[in-house]
């Protein structure tokens, strides 16, 4: 069925192609389409959680920048226009007449910040879509603040929940290995689980590698080395579920600091349209610049 699948790879998520395949070929695809539907059931209730916080934030965000740029092309200069008439010697807050100075050398030579944002986006691109490129945005993709710890974790629980199927069904620790694999899309996982096979063959431990890459965490490490020496199938089941309640704890702290940080990024931009917009608003519905216009 997954050969089929790939077929419309446009249509079925890489992830689920892959489970579907590990499934087939371990001999478990009712638990592996199980664990499938599980994994896209909790993706949607996570991608709805975040859209819930940065939906909202990110059109007042959008709506600050536009009342910003506006009011500072068409308030500010009827402003300063009122000042000039009256002959006042008030002045315009300094981050105002800043703000204004650039955004109208940015509207008359907007070609230079357009083109060096496309050469810089073309280069960002062109550098990922390499190997080396791939690599380190994926290493990227597992330290980045606030989802890399969870990236790395629901990519670790995925390989161990499709090698335990296998390991269930018979297969050896090397082979198991092999074909859990297919449910990794990282390339910095993918070159772990890589050197891993090759210390199976070179006769050592396989263990090793996501250790030392130190993303995995200490305690699943130690669980996985205890698996070895006693019943590694049940320490692996045991070990499984402690990985589901950490995934559940790192996106309770996620879904509790990421309004924080949306908020903080708001408040920011509020802030600054507040000193560059409002305070030169405030200050004519004040009227204190007519005191030194007619020298009170």
């Amino acid at each position: 069925m997954y050969t089929t699948m790939e077929y419309y790879e446009n249509i079925f998520p890489y992830i689920y192609i892959n489970m579907i395949k590990v499934g087939e070929l371990s001999g478990s695809l009712t638990k592996s389409l199980e664990q499938a539907v599980k994994y896209l059931d909790e993706s949607e209730a996570l991608n709805k959680k975040i859209k819930s916080i940065l939906i909202p934030n990110i059109l007042q965000f959008v709506l600050l920048l536009v009342m910003l740029v506006v009011g500072t092309l068409f308030a500010i200069p009827s402003i300063q226009g009122v000042f000039d008439e009256l002959g006042t010697e008030d002045e315009l807050p300094a981050v105002t007449l800043w703000f204004a100075d650039f955004l109208n050398q940015a509207m008359i030579y907007w070609y230079i910040p357009v083109g060096i944002i496309a050469i810089i986006v073309g280069a960002i691109l062109f550098y990922i879509h390499t190997p080396k490129g791939k690599y380190n945005f994926d290493y990227f993709k597992y330290k980045m603040p606030i989802f890399g710890e969870l990236i790395f974790a629901l990519d670790f629980s995925r390989f161990l929940k499709a090698m335990l199927l296998n390991l269930k069904n018979g297969m050896r620790i090397q082979d198991s290995i092999e074909v859990s694999k297919n449910v990794i899309k990282n390339y910095v996982m993918l070159s772990i689980i890589e050197t891993s096979i090759n210390n199976i063959l070179t006769g050592s431990s396989w263990i090793e590698p996501f250790e030392q890459s130190g993303l995995a965490k200490p305690m699943v490490t130690e669980m996985l080395k205890i698996g070895m020496q006693t019943d590694l199938t049940e320490m692996m089941e045991k070990l499984v579920e402690y990985m589901e309640i950490d995934i559940d704890n790192i996106m309770t702290k996620i879904m509790k600091a990421l309004p924080q940080v949306v908020y903080a990024i708001v408040g920011a931009v509020l802030i600054f349209f507040v000193l560059v917009v409002l305070v030169p608003c405030i200050q004519v519905y004040m009227g204190n610049f007519l005191f030194s216009a007619y020298d009170v």
